[in-house]
């Protein structure tokens, strides 16, 4: 939709229909019954470059014309206007633990989601058939079958082999997806959502694999009915979720179950942060990284993911005395020492503190981290 015939009051999200992140958005605009319309990025790319500073989705103009980008700084920003219960925990360390919960999600699965996406092949077709048709149809000056081809091969070369998966890691991709779906499936057995009676900030992260990847995609979606039926109902009911009258009931601790979620989180996300702070630390643009005893080569070193660590970092930092405690205490794994341990890198993204309306940076240095 155009600017000239998008309604006053309404905010323009430039994605598309199986995008990771557009989907976690998508859900929280939903939850929040914000009205919105979509944009495709094609088509757009000098704007979003001069409105956010970045290509990604998504980018998104307010109402007002200011434009904001990356989903984690624009949900803290649109609660922070919100005067109904946060999505945010009010006990400061389950907050914390749920900003984990967060950025594992945007983080970490992403590598399995774009892997289960383009190594498998019809996942692959469905996948560039979506984007040409919600992107590029009648954009390419080539035939479609042609556009298509090269949308895999860009796909494939740049999200699965250009970030370390190939014959000898891909089993650990895999595996990544089944035993967050195994977690998940033990939590949402026994409550609604992660934390408790309604979602959290840790319920909207993990909507960006779980949603339009994993929940979406032939092969990961097969897997999720009949493996973990019970994350299969969560991703319909956060995509239907309105916030409740009653104040939130969410865990003060970890249970079990939660710390069970965690440790896998600490295993991978954790150990994966600080070797890419390390890397970057050293002025690397490739490293190596081992994970779960899975060795990773030639993984592209991300700025990004240090500000991530960082992000993680000051939010212990503004804990108070007793909150740390706590929270060390259901974080005993090494990987964790991470977030109170100090930054190995600083990554000086942001250091205005503007974000989500300072100009982006994409994940990955050129967007697709090609092999």
């Amino acid at each position: 939709m155009s600017d000239i015939n998008r309604p006053p009051g309404r905010m323009c999200v430039y994605g598309c229909n199986i995008s990771y992140y557009t989907g976690k958005f998508e859900t929280y605009l939903r939850y929040r019954s914000v009205p919105y319309d979509s944009a495709p990025t094609v088509g757009n790319y000098e704007k979003l470059k001069k409105g956010a500073g970045v290509v990604q989705m998504p980018v998104v103009q307010n109402a007002n014309g200011s434009w904001m980008t990356d989903t984690t700084p624009m949900i803290r920003w649109m609660e922070s206007q919100q005067s109904a219960p946060s999505i945010y925990p009010t006990d400061p360390a389950m907050n914390v633990l749920a900003l984990l919960i967060e950025d594992y999600a945007d983080e970490w699965l992403w590598r399995s989601a774009m892997h289960y996406r383009w190594s498998y092949r019809p996942d692959r077709q469905y996948a560039a058939e979506s984007l040409y048709n919600s992107l590029m149809r009648g954009t390419m000056p080539f035939p479609r079958f042609i556009a298509l081809n090269m949308l895999k091969r860009r796909q494939f070369f740049g999200y699965v082999r250009g970030d370390g998966v190939n014959k000898k890691t891909r089993f650990h991709a895999d595996r990544t997806y089944l035993a967050v779906l195994d977690r998940l499936q033990a939590i949402l057995e026994t409550r609604p959502f992660i934390l408790g009676d309604t979602p959290t900030i840790a319920d909207f992260g993990l909507m960006a694999p779980m949603f339009r990847h994993y929940g979406q995609d032939p092969t990961p979606v097969e897997i999720m009915r009949n493996r973990a039926p019970a994350v299969y109902e969560w991703v319909a009911r956060m995509w239907n979720a309105k916030p409740e009258n009653s104040m939130p009931q969410l865990l003060t601790e970890p249970d079990n179950l939660l710390a069970d979620f965690l440790e896998e989180i600490a295993e991978t996300h954790l150990a994966q942060l600080r070797q890419n702070a390390v890397a970057y630390d050293q002025g690397k643009k490739r490293y190596d990284q081992v994970i779960q005893d899975c060795h990773y080569t030639q993984l592209p070193v991300s700025r990004y993911r240090v500000w991530c660590l960082e992000e993680l970092q000051r939010e212990y930092k503004a804990l108070d005395d007793a909150s740390q405690v706590r929270l060390k205490s259901w974080l005993l794994y090494p990987e964790a020492e991470i977030i109170w341990s100090g930054s190995l890198a600083t990554s000086n993204y942001d250091p205005e503190r503007k974000a989500p309306f300072n100009r982006g940076i994409n994940v990955f240095d050129g967007a697709v981290p090609m092999k």
